[in-house]
């Protein structure tokens, strides 16, 4: 046991080990930053859109919306169903899409010229 750690593993397993999880923290950086990155032109181009491209978008490429959101009066109990706003359905698919994604919706949607979709970086 003479190249095992105090547990029983070799140092080439708890290297292994420290490599995989430092790539994977670099893959998340770099994921991170790419957002970061696309986060102003993925809103500017998303806001562009009408509030029903918005929703078809949804539901033609996830197949699902934004979440409903509820309140409940305090005194009449009474439960009431929130509006959706263009605002909710941008940040549900600024989490969801990278800019190319986006690009390439609003190109096969016709919703925008190629020409002004490839100005947006």
């Amino acid at each position: 046991m003479g190249s095992d750690n105090f547990i029983g593993r070799s140092h080439d397993d708890d290297h292994a080990k420290i490599s995989d999880m430092a790539k994977i923290k670099k893959e998340f950086e770099n994921a991170d930053e790419k957002f970061y990155d696309e986060l102003a032109a993925k809103y500017f181009l998303l806001n562009k859109f009408s509030v029903e491209q918005l929703r078809e978008m949804c539901n033609n490429l996830l197949g699902k919306c934004p979440d409903v959101e509820y309140y409940q009066d305090e005194h009449t109990k009474k439960i009431i169903v929130l509006p959706q706003y263009k605002e909710d359905f941008i940040h549900f698919i600024i989490d969801e899409f990278q800019l190319d994604e986006i690009k390439d919706y609003a190109h096969k949607q016709n919703i925008f010229g190629r020409y002004y979709i490839d100005d947006i970086e």
